[in-house]
């Protein structure tokens, strides 16, 4: 296969992502590993812009893992060729990292213990989208093309895309998701009013203000007393 025909492959392959890829860590692997068929550099990793790192979702992605060092080290030190690339939106290459000892002593070294020799990091950036830094990493001195930048960041806009995709999804669930928890609580009062009525022979207004009396004297919420009354039977 050769190179444009590989692209291509990894490409379409990346964009069927679209319509089911939800979850972060999928989508960053397979950014990871399509940059790793195209460009066939030793490893890569991807670092999540503070925005988007929560509890739920690591900071960092990396292919293979011992490369995340790198970027723990980039985040403690704040400082090396992902924290310039993300800093000023422009990808940064590094032919040989041992000629940046005296700029970044820290991040130089624990490259040369993972014998990696050069790096090339790229914004993840989409419109006004910032999602993060993708870094490739050579384990020989390697000057990387434009054409390795231009398809990194590709790869690197693809994945951003899918990101915003994603949350947006997952932002719409979380909308549907209290909109029906709403509803459902709606429903149960609503139950619980007629239950009351029917018991105390008034109205469903005096109903409600039975039910609201009685869950402020408990410290309850009024849902909660609802379903006591419709599921448990509970009467007050």
């Amino acid at each position: 296969m050769s190179d444009s025909e590989l692209l291509v492959a990894v490409l379409a392959r990346f964009a069927r992502l679209l319509p089911a890829a939800h979850e972060m860590p999928h989508i960053l692997e397979q950014l990871m590993r399509s940059a790793i068929d195209v460009l066939e550099p030793a490893g890569a990793t991807v670092a999540l812009s503070a925005q988007l790192s929560s509890a739920e979702t690591d900071p960092f992605s990396g292919i293979p893992a011992e490369l995340l060092d790198l970027e723990v080290c980039q985040r403690d030190c704040a400082r090396g060729p992902g924290v310039v690339a993300h800093t000023c939106g422009a990808p940064v290459t590094i032919t040989d990292i041992g000629n940046y000892g005296d700029m970044w002593p820290e991040y130089a070294d624990l490259a040369g213990q993972h014998r990696i020799s050069s790096v090339a990091a790229i914004p993840m950036r989409l419109d006004d989208t910032e999602a993060g830094v993708l870094s490739l990493y050579s384990r020989q001195p390697r000057r990387w093309s434009g054409r390795d930048l231009s398809v990194a960041a590709l790869l690197a806009g693809m994945a951003t895309g899918h990101i915003v995709t994603a949350n947006l999804v997952q932002r719409q669930q979380r909308v549907t998701e209290q909109l029906q928890h709403a509803l459902n609580s709606r429903i149960v009062v609503e139950q619980a009013k007629g239950v009351i009525a029917h018991a105390r022979r008034t109205t469903p207004d005096a109903a409600f203000e039975l039910i609201r009396a009685h869950a402020r004297r408990n410290r309850v919420t009024v849902r909660a007393v609802a379903h006591g009354i419709v599921e448990l039977g509970l009467r007050i």
